[in-house]
């Protein structure tokens, strides 16, 4: 066989080897789906709480929440240093992380009727002012 055949003869065969033989085949592309937090998905939390941390105090201060249950504490770094919310519940505290200016997270606590501390355990940020009582079904 000439060389030229012989070469041609290979590409064919190797064409036909990576593209299947000729068969079109449909290729699903898939992505991965995000999974929940079970303590942060939305609907089961009796309470949703808007939260913003400022350099150095928490708005609101002293919330009032009407029933008890799994309250979701939404809290946005809206001052110029790093910052956080714990929340010391019933069976000990509950802590975000530690967020940049401008970040936002959820953290969920479940909260019995009473009144319970809130604060940024960041250095000294309670001491400055970030510190406040979750008053539920009080």
């Amino acid at each position: 066989m000439p060389p030229r055949t012989i070469a041609c003869s290979i590409l064919a065969a190797a064409g036909l080897a990576l593209g299947g033989c000729g068969e079109q085949r449909d290729v699903a592309r898939t992505l991965p789906a995000p999974v929940d937090d079970p303590a942060t998905t939305p609907g089961r939390a009796a309470i949703a709480l808007d939260v913003s941390l400022i350099d150095y105090r928490m708005q609101p201060d002293n919330p009032r929440l009407a029933r008890p249950g799994t309250i979701a504490f939404a809290a946005t770094n809206d001052g110029q240093s790093r910052h956080a919310l714990r929340v010391d519940g019933p069976t000990g505290p509950v802590s975000s992380v530690t967020l940049r200016p401008g970040e936002r997270t959820t953290i969920s606590v479940r909260l019995p009727a009473g009144t319970y501390k809130w604060y940024c355990p960041v250095a000294d940020h309670e001491r400055r002012g970030m510190v406040g009582r979750v008053r539920v079904a009080e």
